[in-house]
């Protein structure tokens, strides 16, 4: 055994186990939007309270001269919204209140990236509910807003009306030196006081406008897009994933080269995938054989030297019956005496391609000791002059496979390796007709074919059955290659027509 086939390509994974990736794929999108319709803001509502600049006004007890000073400002604001003073009062205005923990955890604000705003954002898992909600917020920081205000403003003038206050009854006990200064002080503080108070009132609650809540659903079509990619790039990773981990543990054939990796038995030959016309043409008998299947035959002559040779796939529909008629044409073309026996008795592929698959007579009645390998054998002339003999499957009853007997099949399969110079035995792959197990040891050597993509676990089960049964694998032919552009591989017919079957004569 030599080294072991490389691990898979991710690309090559991905393409093998492509509709199960593609299910995949396809279910973690669908996770994706429905956390996003669920989870998301399918059910949130925005609102927008747009705040006036309190300048220089000191109304709330700092002085705003600055960019920077007002979008602190804008962001204490948006603390003040989500504060348990304004929480509590959004919470007595509606019909059927949110606990204050519920409103802490569906309630967001956060000043507007231009700062001249804030965004108040609830989250209820229902669109109404959270516009309501969001409403019912912002009329409640403008109330305490305007609270705030005020009563910012009333300790401001009572401070100032104090010290009126003060100034004026020391102007009343004061001389006349210095009464002009004390009224100028106190026409200050008039003037003071007057601001203040025009300030605040115009002030207000600090909103310029509101925006009425929305439910968000731009922000739901951009959650969905954003879910949908994140889906579709965790569903390509956990997709790829799968695959690799599936093709690592079941390693397949994907060329000549891997067969090569895996056996030191010998490479008899690499048949091209061919297309569907082309393939019909490979049992027509009359068209001469592929030169790679002439090339096998030659080979395969030089390897089993006692010719008799059982030929079998690693799984079915791996090209061994067109192994064995294109080598059984490229033999008979070469001058030899070829046999071919179809010993699939239950499909009788074999015998449909020389239609002979209601021939009575074959390999069934052989092994259950009603007919002779001479009165099954059928003469097939591919062009005149050229022929084979051909055993078919022949007929067998319900339940005949049980009565089939070992010695009988290796009696028959030693009359034929003396009668002719290659026997080629087309047996499907094992497990389909145990009862046939017995030409296995009967065979001078085993010639298995592997298709394309084929399975190396497949292929190592079969070698061990072939092995276990006193078999021997002569070689391999790998099918379903890669197709390479090359001319002049394949011959024109040499003439057109059916194939004939008669009855062998040999005295």
């Amino acid at each position: 055994m030599n080294e072991l086939l490389p691990a898979p390509n991710i690309i090559g994974a991905l393409w093998r186990y492509r509709w199960s990736s593609s299910l995949v794929v396809l279910g973690t999108v669908l996770v994706s939007v429905l956390v996003a319709l669920t989870v998301g803001g399918a059910g949130s509502a925005q609102a927008r309270i747009v705040l006036k600049s309190p300048d220089s006004v000191q109304a709330l007890g700092f002085e705003v001269n600055s960019e920077s000073g007002f979008v602190r400002y804008v962001n204490q604001r948006a603390l003040f919204v989500t504060s348990d003073r304004v929480l509590g009062a959004a919470r007595e205005r509606l019909d059927d209140p949110e606990s204050i923990e519920k409103l802490r955890d569906s309630v967001r604000a956060r000043a507007s990236d231009n700062g001249d705003s804030v965004t108040v954002a609830v989250d209820l898992g229902d669109a109404a509910r959270s516009a309501e909600v969001a409403n019912a917020v912002v009329a409640a920081y403008q109330r305490e807003s305007a609270a705030e205000v005020r009563k910012a403003a009333e300790e401001a003038l009572n401070a100032l009306r104090s010290r009126r206050a003060e100034l004026a009854e020391q102007l009343e006990q004061a001389g006349s030196a210095t009464s002009t200064a004390a009224e100028r002080t106190v026409s200050e503080l008039d003037q003071r006081i007057t601001e203040i108070d025009i300030s605040s009132e115009q002030f207000g609650d600090g909103v310029a406008f509101v925006d009425k809540a929305v439910t968000d659903s731009s922000g739901v079509l951009a959650l969905l897009l954003r879910n949908t990619a994140a889906g579709l790039a965790v569903g390509l990773v956990l997709a790829a994933t799968i695959a690799w981990v599936r093709a690592d543990r079941n390693r397949r054939v994907r060329n000549a080269t891997d067969l090569t990796r895996l056996t030191e038995e010998p490479l008899l030959g690499e048949i091209e995938a061919l297309g569907e016309e082309e393939s019909a043409r490979l049992h027509n008998l009359v068209v001469p054989p592929l030169g790679s299947y002439r090339l096998v035959a030659s080979v395969l002559r030089n390897t089993v030297r006692g010719g008799l040779v059982a030929v079998t796939g690693v799984s079915v529909g791996d090209g061994a019956t067109t192994t064995v008629l294109q080598v059984a044409g490229a033999a008979a073309r070469d001058g030899l005496r070829v046999l071919v026996v179809d010993a699939a008795v239950r499909t009788k592929e074999l015998s449909h391609s020389v239609a002979l698959q209601n021939d009575w007579y074959g390999m069934a009645p052989i092994a259950a000791g009603a007919a002779t390998l001479h009165t099954s054998t059928r003469t097939i002339e591919v062009n005149p002059g050229i022929q084979f003999r051909v055993v078919p499957a022949g007929r067998a009853g319900e339940g005949a496979p049980d009565y089939f007997r070992s010695s009988l099949l290796r009696r028959a399969m030693a009359e034929a390796r003396a009668g002719y110079d290659l026997v080629l035995v087309d047996l499907p792959p094992l497990e389909s007709v145990p009862e046939m197990s017995a030409l296995i040891p009967a065979a001078d050597g085993v010639v298995l074919t592997v298709r394309r993509e084929g399975s190396v676990a497949a292929w190592h089960r079969a070698r061990e059955r072939i092995e276990l049964l006193g078999g021997r694998v002569a070689g391999h032919v790998f099918t379903f290659a890669q197709p390479v552009a090359s001319e002049g591989t394949r011959e024109q017919p040499e003439t057109r027509g059916g194939v004939a079957a008669s009855p062998e004569r040999r005295g």
